[in-house]
């Protein structure tokens, strides 16, 4: 893991990354985006660089999408043209008042999470789930991906600098439904997140708020 702390080395990352990183939409965006079903708006966690925050945007949806970098959120902002977007610098389990303030008058919103659960330490992700588990209306669809436990010696495109924990996929399935969730689908394995020669291992899940 790289020496810098985690918010600092994104911030690194994103400032030196402005071109090489991609900034087409990943394949879970399109995968979840055939998935959102009668939602109001969306929100998203870990939102790096913009990509996929983007691509829901260019599609319709109203937008609150949330990265605890400075640099990656001022690059979302740069590169947005979407009123209907808003992008925040916090960390999630802070970003409370924004989220409450998001869902005044929302019925039902998804929540989309790409490779944010990994990148969190343990603790963050419990306390992130609780969040979501207290805030969201019933109703409303979670969308998750992260590398998995089978991932941790595969070599990485972006080097081994990235914090990443590696996840069971089984206990993580579990912990989301002990915050409140159902899972209505999930899957693991690799295909799912391919990028250039990485084809990382990975956990999908699609879960419903009680």
């Amino acid at each position: 893991m790289n020496d810098l702390p985690r918010s600092g080395y994104w911030d690194d990352f994103y400032s030196r990354s402005r071109v090489g990183a991609p900034t087409y939409p990943s394949q879970f965006a399109a995968f979840a985006i055939n998935e959102f079903f009668d939602i109001d708006g969306l929100i998203e966690f870990g939102c790096g660089n913009g990509r996929d925050s983007e691509f829901f945007a260019a599609n319709g949806f109203d937008l609150l999408a949330v990265d605890a970098s400075a640099e990656a959120i001022e690059l979302c902002r740069s590169r947005s043209r979407h009123r209907h977007a808003r992008f925040i610098q916090s960390h999630a389990a802070e970003a409370r008042g924004e989220i409450d303030d998001f869902l005044t008058g929302k019925a039902r919103v998804a929540v989309y999470a790409r490779f944010f659960l990994h990148a969190i330490e343990e603790g963050e992700a419990l306390d992130f789930l609780g969040l979501l588990g207290t805030l969201l209306p019933r109703g409303s669809q979670l969308f998750l991906e992260y590398r998995t436990t089978e991932d941790a010696n595969q070599e990485k495109v972006f080097g081994d600098g990235h914090y990443r924990r590696y996840l069971d996929h089984r206990e993580t399935l579990g912990r989301i439904e002990a915050a409140g969730f159902t899972v209505a689908y999930e899957i693991e394995g690799r295909g799912l997140a391919k990028y250039r020669d990485e084809d990382a291992r990975v956990g999908r899940c699609v879960a419903l708020k009680k």
